[in-house]
């Protein structure tokens, strides 16, 4: 699927994120920084899983082993770790072309094609995706616009606090003015986004596939961070109802289209009781249940999320911001190894 906004072509993702080297025989993918790991017990049909990093250091400090050793081993997958470009010179939708060309080199060197021409039922592609926060941003991204039925595509998705909604303020009712978390989101989304409309996009926000904005677009420097000094830079939540920031009625959209082939990929949502992102993170588990039950069940109106709905789509409430560690990690390595079979 292609973004007209975002998706247009960027050579220097592919030339700077998507260099392959032979080694030993076998295909070792740098992706600056990018690595990949094989299973413990590798098969030829095995699962792969794609893993996109954070992007916010302050969330790296939980996990003391590398993410993708653990995942591998509890996977019994070959895990690619895709590193992608986010800074103020390479602001969205950098960090998107990026994590799609590191996407098609994996379906190039590393997924089996899936011939559905074939006698006999398609093969399952047994294709993952993970990350948190940016990274999760990406990899429900990719995986809800990458979840092709008739081809190879993404069967299977877990994320960890995923910032699918860059729109609105972060709110915050628990966090103090100095909390390095809070700051870090918002000092995250000045420098990411080259303007405010960018933040609109549906493949930088992928909420937006399911439904409008809630908000109009605010008006430049809104948040007034280019003009106030660490000592009185305040972080409290922010009232969204002022006149710098208009609210206006939330439209459900039709998503995955009708016309497409998209079968949206059973997913496993990780949301962090006291994390600002705990609002829009059970949002996005809600609207894509609804999504399954309206638009694959067609069964006339929507009651609530069905248990087929809950069994695709899971929502898991962890303590404090429910960051992951060396446990949440191999948590979903287990997950996938079993829901990629």
């Amino acid at each position: 699927m292609k973004s007209k906004s975002m998706l247009k072509s960027d050579p220097e993702a592919r030339s700077r994120y998507c260099t392959c080297y032979p080694f030993n025989q076998r295909i070792v993918i740098t992706l600056t920084p990018g690595r990949i790991r094989h299973p413990p017990r590798p098969s030829n049909d095995g699962p792969v899983v794609l893993y996109l990093p954070s992007g916010l250091p302050s969330a790296s400090q939980k996990s003391h082993n590398d993410p993708i050793n653990t995942l591998a081993l509890s996977a019994n997958a070959t895990v690619v770790r895709a590193g992608y470009r986010l800074s103020n010179a390479d602001s969205y939708p950098k960090p998107i072309h990026d994590v799609l060309a590191s996407y098609d080199w994996i379906l190039k060197h590393l997924v089996p094609p899936n011939h559905s021409d074939a006698p006999g039922p398609s093969r399952n592609p047994k294709l993952g995706v993970c990350g948190e926060l940016v990274g999760g941003s990406l990899a429900a991204m990719l995986a809800i616009t990458e979840c092709h039925d008739a081809k190879t595509g993404i069967t299977a998705a877990a994320l960890g606090n995923p910032i699918v909604d860059w729109s609105p303020p972060f709110a915050a009712p628990h966090f103090e003015s100095t909390d390095p978390f809070h700051r870090g989101l918002i000092s995250l989304r000045e420098k990411s986004f080259p303007n405010a409309e960018a933040r609109y996009d549906p493949f930088a926000s992928p909420l937006l596939f399911f439904r409008t904005p809630a908000f109009d677009l605010p008006a430049p420097d809104y948040y007034g961070l280019s003009s106030l000094s660490p000592e009185v830079m305040k972080l409290e939540a922010v009232d969204e109802t002022s006149s710098g920031l208009v609210s206006k009625r939330r439209s459900h959209r039709k998503y995955p289209p009708t016309d497409s082939d998209l079968r949206l990929p059973i997913t496993r949502i990780h949301s962090g009781k006291r994390n600002p992102l705990a609002e829009q993170v059970a949002e996005f588990a809600q609207l894509i249940q609804r999504s399954i039950d309206i638009y694959e069940r067609e069964d006339g109106g929507y009651r609530g999320a069905s248990k087929e709905a809950q069994q695709r789509v899971s929502l898991v409430d962890r303590e404090a911001i429910g960051l992951w560690g060396d446990s949440e990690i191999m948590e979903i390595g287990a997950w996938f190894g079993e829901v990629l079979r």
